[in-house]
Formats: structure tokens, sequence, C-alpha cells
């Protein structure tokens, strides 16, 4: 009886550390972005959000702007503006500012619009999202109002094409291939030891049945 529970037991283990180990490669990705500041490991600033890269930064009137995008690797599609605007002078942040964003493409496409709003929970970032569907380069413009008063900065976005074989789209990919695979052959071999374990005992029983009648 000691060697029908044994295994299952010694296999949920080893299922628990797959599961384990998958779990650690997922995590693994968001703990360097943490650490790094960008998925390229490159901080510069304090203030850099996870996931975003610096488009740039300078004066705009009285306020001191900087930009900051996502993804970092800027590439057709959604892309999302986060900005932080403080006295030139004093350094302070300013919190209650008017903040637009203009896109313009330098060869073809539309020309882009979005309000950067934000929120009590953040008042230190304005964020505001675009979808930016020509490849190229495209000129940012921030038009910042407050109290301070009127000003406006332009900065300059290389936009890349789409791209399906990214690394990043690639090993998301294949972490998640892993988990699933952990949960689906794992439960699977589980399910098949236990199995394999019930028809051993039941292989048994008759065998320990005529033992016991001979006794």
């Amino acid at each position: 009886m000691d060697i029908v529970t044994f295994r299952p037991q010694r296999q949920l283990a080893l299922f628990s550390f797959l599961l384990a180990l998958a779990l650690v490669l997922l995590v693994t990705p968001a703990a360097v972005m943490a650490q790094d500041g960008t998925p390229d490991g490159n901080q510069d600033n304090d203030d850099q959000i996870i996931g975003y890269g610096i488009l740039g930064e300078g004066a705009a009137g009285p306020h001191f702007v900087r930009v900051q995008v996502s993804p970092a690797a800027p590439k057709e599609g959604i892309l999302r503006f986060a900005v932080r605007v403080r006295d030139l002078e004093t350094g302070e942040d300013v919190d209650s500012a008017i903040v637009r964003i203009f896109a313009t493409p330098a060869e073809q496409g539309q020309k882009q619009f979005s309000p950067a709003l934000n929120s009590p929970f953040d008042p230190i970032f304005y964020l505001a999202q675009m979808e930016l569907e020509d490849a190229g380069i495209w000129a940012i413009d921030i038009e910042i109002e407050s109290e301070l008063g009127f000003g406006t900065t332009v900065l300059s976005l290389r936009l890349g094409p789409r791209t399906r074989g990214a690394t990043g789209a690639a090993w998301g990919t294949a972490l998640y291939l892993l988990v699933s695979l952990a949960f689906v052959g794992g439960g699977t071999w589980l399910w098949y030891s236990s199995k394999k374990a019930r028809q051993r005992q039941r292989s048994q029983m008759p065998q320990r049945s005529r033992k016991s009648q001979k006794l």
C-alpha cells in the first residue's frame, strides 16, 4: 500500500515544482522592468514609468516638460503618452494644467490630436492615447496652458512598422505556452498516474483476499 501512495505524491511534488518554475519565469520580465526602468534596462530618471521610454524633455514657455511614450520602441498602432509638467523656475509639479498633444506625420497620414489628463490618484502625469498607423517620423507637439502661462514644445518620434515577430511578443508567447504546458501536461500526468495507481490497487485486492481466505 505504501508503494501505491508514494508515486502520486512524488509526481504531485514534481508537478508543483514545474508550476512554480513557470510562474517564476512569467514574473521575471516584470521584475526586470521594475528594476531597470525600461525593457532594455535603460534607467535615466527616477520618474520613468515602467514600460515607457523617454521621448524627450525641454522648456515649454514657463514650464519644463518631460514626455514618455509606451511602448518604449514605438510601432504602428496604439501609443500611450505620459507628460510631466513642472514650473521652469522652481521645479515644482503643475497639477492643474491643460495639456494637448498633436501628432503630425512627416510624409503621409493624418494629424492626430488628444488631450492629456491627470487624475486625483496620480496628479503628476498627464496621460493620453493615440493610434498612429503610418511608420516614419512624426512631430509631437505638446501644448501646455496653466496659471503660469502658455507654452509649447515639439519633439520628434520615429514610428516603426508593425512587426509580428518582435522579441517581446515571442518571449511573452513562449511564457504563455510554458505555463499552459505546465498546467495541461502536469494535470494529464497526475490523472494518468492516479488511474494507474488505482488499477494496481484493484489488481492487488483479489490477491490479498485470497491470502486472507487461506489463513
